[in-house]
């Protein structure tokens, strides 16, 4: 006798230029706050350290950030700082967890910008990078 299964397929979510675009602009918005802070302030990311190197990523990408000279900041800057502010172990090569998390295929851990837009949308959570921040010890 075979076994039946159920098999649930939710529709993929489509997101307009507009939210995509209001989420990086939050993202940025809490980099440039957190980049100059000091790490004495005692903030902790309490997430996984691929999703912080990952969100300096999409900061570095969209170039809004500069340095005192008004130039871009490097995404290898943006990852020392945002690391020494929130207590995380600056990776060697922030661009291998990049790639690392490009090519991760686990269907339980979806992109950041999607868990994100997600958390916004479905859960009404305007900041999403702020549920993983604390204050005080780890």
């Amino acid at each position: 006798m075979d076994k039946k299964v159920n098999i649930v397929i939710k529709a993929a979510q489509f997101w307009t230029q507009e939210e995509e675009d209001r989420l990086i602009k939050r993202i940025v918005d809490n980099f440039y706050d957190l980049i100059n802070r000091s790490e004495e302030e005692g903030l902790y990311w309490t997430g996984l350290k691929c999703d912080l190197i990952e969100l300096a990523h999409m900061v570095w990408e969209s170039g809004t950030l500069r340095d005192r000279c008004g130039r871009p900041m490097d995404f290898q800057t943006i990852v020392r700082h945002i690391c020494r502010v929130l207590h995380v172990r600056e990776p060697c090569n922030p661009s291998s967890v990049i790639s690392s998390v490009r090519a991760r295929k686990n269907v339980r851990v979806g992109p950041l910008r999607e868990r994100y837009l997600q958390l916004i949308s479905k859960a009404n959570i305007q900041d999403p990078m702020r549920l993983e921040i604390r204050r005080g010890w780890k």
